[in-house]
């Protein structure tokens, strides 16, 4: 090989590393980039429902739906309608099942739900608190993103947690352990602010939720059964 194939042989390898490393940056600041706006995006509006109250129409922006029974079972969903749609459904399937009381935050508006969103840590619409407050057992529900059917298992009721885990599983549905940031581990989380400052927090897929929603109502069925028969084993 001469030198001056040579020269040109170590040339090609330099630009193509170059390329390959420009290329690897670039990458790396769009999934920045889509990471930060997404995160910005997700930050709630309203820091608490006084602040929400102020600026929205109840039963044009939102309305509460509550059934109160003397079970000391609560099931909620704070974010229920069309903001984590599917939430709604499942908590009133699964205290009409067990007359369970029941509390549901709707948002009814045709686009733009998200922005009533208020995370679990703020969230301190009146009856909701005095509700959970009497309730010995607390499960609130809520939807997270994902095509696939499965749920994570949150909260600081540990040891219904896991019983819950493990009768979903036994009906057939996957069980993950909560992310860090779907833990439900706060003690200012309305999920954990009943009797026993113990609550469990479902985070459903939106693939299985969607199912809930569909036609054929066997997978929402089975999903209520699960969970009714872990809550009703330690009552």
């Amino acid at each position: 090989m001469s030198k001056s194939e040579l020269m040109d042989m170590m040339l090609n390898s330099v630009c193509s590393f170059l390329s390959s490393t420009r290329l690897i940056v670039c990458c790396c600041l769009i999934i920045l980039i889509f990471t930060q706006s997404t995160t910005a995006a997700s930050v709630d509006i309203y820091r608490n429902f006084k602040e929400l109250i102020s600026n929205t129409i109840e039963n044009v922006d939102y309305k509460i739906e509550t059934n109160v029974t003397d079970s000391d079972v609560i099931i909620i969903a704070i974010h229920g309608g069309k903001i984590e749609k599917g939430t709604t459904e499942l908590a009133y399937a699964l205290s009409s099942h067990n007359n369970y009381n029941y509390y549901s935050y709707i948002g009814l508006r045709s686009k733009g739900n998200s922005a009533l969103h208020i995370t679990s840590e703020k969230f301190d619409e009146p009856a909701a608190l005095e509700m959970v407050s009497k309730s010995k057992t607390t499960l609130s529900i809520h939807g997270c993103s994902g095509s696939e059917e499965f749920t994570y298992i949150g909260g600081l009721d540990t040891e219904l947690g896991n019983k819950i885990k493990e009768s979903l599983t036994k009906y057939g549905f996957t069980v993950l352990d909560a992310p860090k940031n779907m833990a439900g581990i706060s003690p200012n989380n309305i999920v954990n602010k009943n009797m026993s400052g113990l609550g469990v927090q479902l985070e459903i897929s939106k693939g299985l939720r969607t199912q809930f929603l569909s036609d054929n109502h066997d997978k929402l069925k089975d999903y209520v059964l699960a969970i009714s028969e872990a809550v009703n084993s330690i009552q």
